[in-house]
């Protein structure tokens, strides 16, 4: 299940949990083109409290989504991941690794308000 977050008019928010299927991806991914066509630059929160896997199809929507935008991975200035899930935190860093020009944080599940400031900080 994925739900929106209220954030800041540049910051994509979402509280994943569960089981995230290609359905959930199918309404998180205009929320994101929405504010890549208002705005030059946006962050990206991810509220992973709660989140358990993913089905195959969502797997495929994300890989094709990821592909679609990396000629635009610099308009993703920031990503914050709230988790306290030890293999969230280092997907998180080597994803750090691989795309430099995206500047990627995990923060703990009780600094969620933190997470927000700081991915919203790219002005």
């Amino acid at each position: 299940m994925i739900q929106v977050l209220a954030a800041p008019g540049h910051v994509a928010a979402f509280h994943l949990a569960g089981t995230v299927t290609a359905g959930d991806y199918d309404r998180m991914l205009p929320r994101i083109e929405e504010k890549l066509e208002t705005h030059a630059d946006i962050g990206v929160l991810a509220d992973l409290t709660g989140f358990g896997d993913m089905r195959a199809g969502a797997i495929v929507r994300d890989f094709q989504y990821g592909l679609g935008k990396l000629g635009q991975a610099h308009r993703f200035r920031r990503a914050a991941v709230i988790s306290d899930k030890q293999w969230i935190k280092a997907a998180t860093e080597m994803t750090d690794r691989l795309f430099p020009q995206i500047e990627s944080r995990v923060f703990p599940e009780d600094e969620q308000d933190l997470a927000m400031r700081w991915v919203a900080d790219i002005q």
